[in-house]
């Protein structure tokens, strides 16, 4: 029985490289022709299962369409490399070292800081104000590490923060 659609990685659902460095080169052309792919390959009507062989559709139309949504579009895109970026470095806590292209990078002092939100954040080249957010527990999760990455909000480009933990006491 194929997994639910929102456990799926949707990279691997269109059969597209999902490290984050390569996924940043991917183009709506290539995310247009691997949804094709995944539909011709996965549909009900085009797979004929053998008695022998298992089914060849592993994910349905549903879990295509929704990889598909959420890669074209380069918003919904970047929040769902964070999301990915994010549980990796939860449950592995290592250091990411992408190799980005427009990989910038800056130090915590120089974001902008919300009282109210208890957040950093700063503009992105793309012209989006407050693109780039950064949050407390962002910093505790990569406080080993003393830096961080973030993609922006309105494009595909990522920011390093680098900062230094301050000792208690």
């Amino acid at each position: 029985m194929p997994e639910s659609p929102y456990t799926q990685d949707h990279y691997q659902v269109l059969a597209l490289p999902s490290n984050p460095s390569a996924s940043k080169d991917l183009t709506d052309q290539d995310i247009r022709l691997a949804y094709r792919r995944a539909l011709l390959l996965h549909h009900p009507d085009k797979s004929r299962p053998s008695l022998t062989s298992p089914p060849a559709s592993k994910y349905t139309i549903d879990a295509i369409t929704l990889a598909y949504k959420t890669l074209i579009d380069p918003s919904t895109r970047s929040e769902y490399d964070l999301s990915l970026i994010t549980a990796s470095s939860t449950t592995r806590r290592i250091p990411l070292q992408p190799s980005h292209p427009g990989l910038e990078t800056v130090d915590l002092d120089d974001m902008g800081y919300d009282e109210k939100e208890q957040m950093w954040y700063r503009g992105c080249r793309c012209g989006k104000d407050g693109a780039y957010v950064i949050t407390e527990e962002e910093l505790e999760l990569n406080a080993e590490y003393g830096e961080t990455i973030t993609p922006c909000q309105g494009c595909s480009l990522w920011l390093r923060v680098t900062f230094a933990v301050a000792e208690d006491g």
